[in-house]
């Protein structure tokens, strides 16, 4: 390559470009990858949560410590970044939310520093109905609560990012539980999802609608679990329909009750849970439970 062509070359690589092509137009037709912001605890102090982030099998975007932990010595607390936000993180597992599979191609995932714990049990009967007490019994988790400097570092973040990010709708702001049922915990019934919502990060539900689809299911009773099963569906959960309380259906109404009802995490389908999961479809999904849900069970 002579020197002429090799200045030229240079200056299409600075510019973006190489090997002759040429950006002179721009498509209005695309979009961002980024769908989903996911939130995250690490179950580890600072010093075991970045090795296992950067050093481990797993990764995320972002990692915020918390105060009063001895292993954090590197002054204020601050975002760190470990993972450019254009890149794919390793934080979902296999995961599903809104009808989409491998949620780690389409989000941007946010990890808290936390020291939460569970304890894993699994009963050993086998093509037994077991009640959600009985489900439940499978697990003990502890959970510390979370550091209000920590959570101001989030929704600051969060904001920034939304901002950038206008295509993630409040529905798509979820945590690990809501995307990987039953494997996942965090980030817990301590984290504070509605003050998110009260600094207009992701979904919550409006009071005097839980009310009222709380006191139509005391005056009328509950739904078929298909039509239960089908209103998590369409909200966003990976559910399968099969009109029994089964081991999926538990996960799925416990994940469900850690975001939104974090004082009743029982897995249990009661008028209270599904109140707020009515009232949820009635403010984001525009009513499609009566359209597509109800048509389940006939």
């Amino acid at each position: 390559m002579n020197k002429g062509a090799l200045l030229v070359c240079l200056f299409g690589l600075l510019q973006g470009c190489s090997h002759g092509v040429k950006q002179t137009y721009q498509s209005d037709n695309f979009d961002s990858r980024v769908r989903f912001l996911v939130i995250h605890y690490t179950t580890g102090n600072w010093n075991d949560s970045l090795e296992a982030l950067t050093k481990g099998q797993v990764s995320a975007h972002y990692l915020i410590p918390e105060k009063h932990d001895s292993s954090f010595v590197e002054g204020d607390l601050a975002v760190y970044r470990l993972v450019e936000e254009q890149q794919r993180a390793w934080h979902a597992g296999v995961s599903h939310w809104q009808g989409r599979e491998n949620i780690n191609d389409q989000s941007i995932g946010i990890e808290l520093v936390n020291r939460a714990r569970c304890v894993y049990e699994p009963l050993n009967w086998e093509e037994q109905a077991l009640s959600a007490s009985q489900l439940d019994a499978q697990s003990f988790c502890l959970y510390p609560s979370f550091d209000q400097q920590q959570i101001s570092l989030l929704i600051e973040l969060a904001t920034d990012i939304l901002t950038r990010y206008p295509n993630i709708e409040p529905t798509a702001i979820v945590g690990h539980s809501d995307i990987q049922l039953g494997n996942k915990q965090d980030p817990g019934p301590n984290f504070p999802w509605y003050t998110l919502y009260q600094h207009g990060i992701g979904a919550w539900y409006d009071d005097d609608t839980v009310f009222k689809f709380w006191q139509q299911f005391k005056d009328e009773g509950l739904p078929d679990y298909q039509v239960v099963q089908c209103a998590l569906q369409r909200y966003g959960y990976g559910v399968e329909v099969t009109g029994e309380f089964d081991q999926q259906t538990f996960n799925t109404v416990k994940a469900f009750q850690l975001h939104f009802l974090p004082w009743q995490v029982t897995g249990e389908v009661n008028p209270k849970t599904l109140a707020v999961l009515w009232a949820l479809m009635d403010k984001y999904r525009e009513g499609v439970i009566d359209r597509h849900c109800m048509s389940v069970a006939q």
